[in-house]
């Protein structure tokens, strides 16, 4: 397993992936259309999964991988 998500949270141009590791990834919101349309109180609303591996937010009907997130990176890329 390459990473496992323990929160993710937003700022005006980032969704920020916190790792069980400590680890620190960010992704463009621009990537995740449904994700940036949506109010802040929608982006509030997810689960992660019990294998820490997908990330869910049900009202915006939006499943994001976190393993296809993270296996592009470099492993100096994240912080």
């Amino acid at each position: 397993m390459k990473g496992a998500a323990v929160d993710v949270h937003f700022d005006a141009r980032f969704m920020v992936l916190d790792l069980a590791d400590g680890r620190v990834a960010q992704f463009p919101l621009a990537q995740f259309p449904a994700l940036a349309s949506a109010t802040p109180m929608e982006r509030d609303c997810f689960a992660i999964s019990l294998d820490k591996q997908q990330l869910y937010w049900p009202a915006l009907q939006q499943d994001v991988s976190v393993t296809a997130l993270l296996l592009p990176l470099d492993e100096n890329t994240l912080h």
